[in-house]
């Protein structure tokens, strides 16, 4: 398992703490000051920045999420609720990828036939 956060999250007590809950590559760019060599080159190791990538991908669907999606306040409480909410916005996200391949698989074939 892994993790990775923005810069704001750095410090030694959030790392040794992700590694205590058991995550095996902690991947949070050191904010300011001097970095360690070692520092330096683990956030210049494709681990690193692969896990960065993610984060960032994952930060994109969120956004597309909370703007097309639904996603943007659960007026129901509690975390199951909430789960269902993420969910359904999920599903909502995943349909309208799949109709908009359709469209454009139904419009080749149109193409090609004309």
């Amino acid at each position: 398992m892994s993790y990775s956060g923005d810069r704001g999250f750095f410090s030694r007590d959030n790392i040794q703490e992700c590694k205590d809950g058991g995550v095996e590559l902690v991947c949070i760019p050191q904010r300011g000051g001097k970095k360690t060599p070692d520092q330096q080159a683990f956030e210049k190791s494709r681990t690193f920045k692969n896990a960065q990538k993610f984060r960032a991908g994952i930060e994109g669907r969120i956004s597309v999420l909370l703007r097309g999606r639904g996603m943007k306040r659960c007026l129901a409480e509690g975390r199951e609720h909430f789960e269902l909410l993420v969910g359904a916005a999920v599903l909502a996200n995943n349909l309208m990828v799949i109709a908009r391949l359709l469209i454009e698989k139904h419009n080749r074939r149109r193409k090609r036939a004309a």
